[in-house]
């Protein structure tokens, strides 16, 4: 480790990007430097060349720019919406349904649910405007700096006096962070480091869940356990021949031998659809707890019968 990592506490290298919350539409619209550089950049198109079609559908030289969806439209189209389909779902129910304690326990949590998704929209909406200003502040130096660079530069003092190697040598040879800067890495470690205990309570979950499952297997009873010992000590002569002759025509070299593979074949299954032994996943179950997956048979059963109507 070099003296250099030692003022940041012993941690070197490059930050990955943090990944935004609000992907598929921005909150602001570009500003002019923004716009100037998603113009400047290469689509890999030579001039006079047309544009490519494909299915009738062309692909435009100059990026796509999406659509402004603001953090209170975004709050209306989910929050709020979700709060009148929950409306709706009470106003349907019986009046001894709705009375019960169960109903009126789900119905808080939903509400609990939207207050705390408007507080985490609200809080990265504030985060973001910070950023904003922060890199303003930051590119308003570092033009103020080009500026005085370019006086020094074309002064006479300059142009008669050259610099010498003890005046390069004089002072730190790196330039040093200014506060706008440390602010955004503080902010980018601080996302990084969230991201990582995030993924370490996840995997921590997923284990516990897997033990969860395989404890279905588990020998508890002297009847479960006798079973195992005569499995265990028997030869199953049928399935002992079945793979004795699959290895013989495997070494044979016939292209129909068949080898078991059902392990792998598992795993594969598993990770493709997001199980743990072929049981519900930790995504299947978050799933099932938070509500999405009844949010969505709700929305769709509303929206059917709007259509109905």
């Amino acid at each position: 480790m070099g003296k250099g990592a030692l003022k940041f506490g012993g941690k070197s290298g490059i930050l990955p990007t943090p990944r935004p919350i609000f992907r598929r539409n921005p909150i602001r619209a570009p500003t002019a430097e923004e716009r100037e550089h998603a113009q400047s950049l290469e689509q890999g198109y030579a001039e006079g060349v047309p544009e490519p079609q494909r299915a009738g559908m062309k692909f435009p030289r100059a990026p796509l720019i999406k659509p402004v969806v603001t953090v209170s439209e975004r709050i209306a189209a989910t929050i709020d919406r979700r709060a009148q389909v929950d409306a709706h779902k009470a106003s349907q129910v019986k009046p001894e349904v709705r009375q019960s304690s169960d109903f009126e326990w789900e119905l808080k949590k939903n509400e609990i649910r939207r207050e705390h998704l408007r507080a985490a929209y609200l809080a990265e909406e504030k985060r973001l405007v910070k950023l904003d200003e922060l890199k303003q502040k930051q590119a308003k130096r570092a033009q103020e700096e080009k500026a005085r660079e370019r006086v020094y530069e074309e002064s006479d003092a300059t142009k008669l006096t050259l610099p010498t190697v003890d005046s390069y040598l004089q002072g730190s040879l790196m330039r040093q962070r200014t506060p706008e800067e440390r602010a955004i890495m503080e902010e980018q470690r601080t996302i990084n480091r969230k991201r990582q205990d995030l993924a370490v309570q996840e995997q921590r979950a997923s284990d516990v869940l897997d033990l969860y499952h395989a404890a279905s297997e588990f020998i508890t009873t002297e009847a479960e356990l006798d079973q195992a010992i005569k499995d265990a000590f028997e030869v199953n002569v049928g399935k002992f021949e079945s793979k004795q002759m699959a290895i013989e025509n495997k070494l044979a070299g016939h292209a129909y031998a068949v080898t078991h593979q059902t392990t792998n074949e598992g795993l594969v299954m598993d990770h493709a659809l997001g199980e743990i032994n072929g049981q519900p996943g930790l995504d299947s179950i978050e799933s099932t707890l938070d509500g999405e997956i009844e949010r969505l048979r709700l929305e769709a059963q509303y929206m059917a019968s709007q259509q109905n109507q």
